[in-house]
């Protein structure tokens, strides 16, 4: 989009200013390198700095001083230094801040010889011409905007494409080369020799493209509050995450952090689960798996609104990778009961309430003379004493190997699929 046409009426006001600014580039751009340069706050000496920056006044100067007489179309600018700027991975704002600072260089001068003898511009034509410049200005800065867009997008897709095939190869549970690792981590500016944890998020029910941004803005601020530096490798489909997240930063750690968010509007639809730190990068695929499945079993368990952590299904966990061990403690403790839901149900409820038989009646909303006889059904048929610790223990493992078999029947269903859906 290119400034307004230049009217009749100002045409030899803005001709002369253009003149001006020609005659005086050297000048504006000394002037403009030395408050750049100050300004800038690098932490380190760049010698080349002022020598890019006299080089891009001059050119902007030039292109405004043409636009100016050339009825407002704007020439481009040598080089994009929106997409230098992206590709350092610094901010939007300095795409365009040396521009306004420029700007600011060249309207304190022409309102310097606004009124000077020789220099044929008046006050009352001060206004257009710096209105002029402003649009001029303004292309200028929409280019360098564009430019930065443009590769911060390019960047972004590719270093989504990195991590997601670093994630990939780490999941997968193969052995993994640790050098190519640490080559990859580093492309994407990764300390990969410092410990790491997965954490995973699965929302129910499915959420639309706008409550998933919501719902992802919360958990990225926890991350990024707990790891500013923004070390983390991060794969997401709507609905699910899976992120590996530095271990060693000051403060509560992530998973406190987690826990916290929960405590709001977030815990009524999020499921949150974390792995066991790995040593290094290399080494944190097994704390990605551990994260999936233990977030698996949150999920069966309906518990949302809490962190589960691996340690605190471990034994689930277990079982769920092992099927032949599952289905013998199945068919060897309550293969007889399998088919008796009713049953099942009672026992689980059971064993829920610390066995206490009243309490046992109110949640299933039955007599407790009822639960008796169910108990005394289950003893029956399983040959255990349902008033031994010991084998309520070992009926509470098959339980949980039948719950292991269903999840894994989900997911095999593609009900319940997470390494899919994220990786799809």
């Amino acid at each position: 989009m290119a400034p307004s046409d230049t009217s009749a009426a100002i045409a030899e006001p803005l001709a002369t200013v253009a003149r001006n600014l020609e005659s005086a580039s050297t000048a504006l751009a000394n002037e403009f390198v030395r408050k750049f340069v100050s300004a800038a706050d690098t932490g380190a000496v760049d010698r080349q700095a002022p020598v890019e920056a006299f080089e891009m006044a001059v050119n902007v100067i030039g292109l405004c001083a043409a636009g100016l007489a050339d009825g407002g179309r704007v020439g481009e600018l040598s080089s994009a230094r929106g997409s230098r700027v992206a590709l350092q991975g610094r901010s939007v704002v300095e795409a365009v801040e040396w521009l306004r600072l420029l700007e600011r260089v060249v309207t304190d001068h022409v309102l310097a010889n606004a009124d000077e003898d020789g220099n044929g511009i008046g006050l009352d034509d001060v206004r257009a011409v710096l209105g002029r410049l402003a649009e001029l200005f303004d292309v200028l800065c929409t280019r360098e905007l564009e430019a930065f867009t443009s590769t911060y997008n390019e960047l972004a897709g590719w270093q989504a494409r990195v991590s997601t095939d670093l994630l990939s190869c780490l999941i997968s549970g193969a052995a993994v080369d640790a050098s190519t690792v640490n080559d990859q981590a580093r492309t994407l500016n990764i300390n990969p020799h410092q410990p790491f944890r997965a954490v995973a998020a699965y929302h129910d029910p499915a959420p639309t493209a706008q409550q998933w941004a919501r719902v992802r803005r919360r958990i990225m601020e926890v991350l990024w509050r707990h790891d500013p530096r923004r070390e983390i490798l991060l794969r997401e489909r709507r609905g699910v995450l899976l992120a590996l997240v530095p271990v060693d930063r000051a403060g509560p750690g992530v998973v406190p952090l987690l826990a916290e968010m929960l405590d709001g509007e977030p815990g009524r639809s999020l499921f949150v689960s974390a792995g066991e730190p790995g040593a290094s990068l290399a080494a944190a695929g097994h704390s990605c798996r551990q994260a999936l499945s233990a977030l698996e079993i949150s999920i069966y368990r309906d518990q949302r609104g809490q962190v589960t952590q691996c340690t605190d299904v471990i034994l689930e966990v277990l079982l769920a990778h092992n099927r032949w061990v599952s289905n013998r403690l199945i068919e060897t403790r309550i293969g007889q009961l399998v088919e008796k839901p009713h049953l099942l149900d009672t026992l689980r409820v059971y064993i829920n309430c610390d066995m206490a038989l009243q309490r046992t009646a109110e949640e299933l909303l039955v007599h407790p003379n009822t639960v008796a006889y169910r108990l005394r059904q289950i003893a029956t048929l399983t040959g255990r004493d349902m008033r031994r610790i010991i084998d309520i223990g070992d009926l509470n493992v098959a339980l949980m190997a039948y719950d292991a078999i269903q999840m894994r029947r989900d997911r095999e269903e593609a009900r319940t699929d997470l390494r899919a859906r994220l990786f799809a």
